[in-house]
């Protein structure tokens, strides 16, 4: 590809922890209820795939997500919580913390080209994630200001139109395969994997440039940048 006049980046997932979080916050509550040895791991990716499939429906706040899919995945597996806990898990993802590599990288890669983010999430909970960042991006689209969540094409086409580029100007980066690289091949914009736990492809869809981390990305725009 030519060089980006922008990097685009999911948010949760590529830049913050999101298993991670997710499975130390679920493994809270139910350790609360007396649960020590709890599957959390696997409950964590039944709950991802529960919530990618409810967002694909009619569009809801986030919050409302968190709010509503954590019965489903608990109800599955059998476990104990409270509206309490729908609450807590609801309230808390302005909060869940990045990878070590995130802040580094993105000031490293914003040396050179401007970074965007298209996130699934609402506009107060990316605002108090990126005031935990501490990262100024030169735009940010949530699936709040387009009315849809990935992998629905609508915050891809407003966050062209917010950077007024063309999408052969960009490179959308991600972690989530099904969220972020399967649109970006449809919509013909260059796309980049972060495959930090070495997964395989989930659908017959190929990324243009494969990284296993935030580290490894900017190490590459530098090394262009420098050629």
């Amino acid at each position: 590809m030519n060089w980006p006049k922008a990097i685009t980046f999911d948010c949760f997932g590529t830049l913050i922890d999101w298993e991670g979080e997710i499975q130390l916050i679920f493994k809270e509550i139910l350790e609360k209820h007396g649960m020590e040895n709890a599957e959390v791991v696997a409950l964590q990716r039944y709950w991802e795939e529960i919530q990618f499939d409810y967002i694909q429906n009619q569009y809801l706040p986030y919050k409302e997500v968190l709010k509503n899919t954590l019965p489903m995945a608990f109800n599955q597996f059998g476990y104990p919580f409270t509206e309490e806990d729908t609450e807590y898990f609801a309230g808390s993802m302005g909060k869940w913390r990045a990878f070590s590599d995130t802040k580094e990288a993105l000031l490293e890669i914003k040396k050179h080209t401007k970074i965007a983010l298209l996130t699934n999430t609402d506009n107060h909970i990316i605002e108090e994630t990126v005031s935990r960042l501490g990262v100024e991006f030169d735009e940010i689209v949530t699936a709040e200001q387009a009315g849809a969540y990935k992998a629905n094409h609508d915050g891809f086409h407003l966050l062209l139109e917010r950077l007024n580029l063309d999408k052969s100007e960009i490179l959308h980066t991600g972690f989530g395969f099904k969220y972020d690289v399967v649109p970006a091949s449809e919509l013909g914009i260059t796309s980049c994997w972060v495959n930090r736990y070495g997964e395989t492809r989930p659908v017959d869809v190929k990324e243009d440039y494969l990284v296993g981390d935030m580290k490894t990305l900017a190490l590459v725009v530098k090394g262009l940048a420098a050629s």
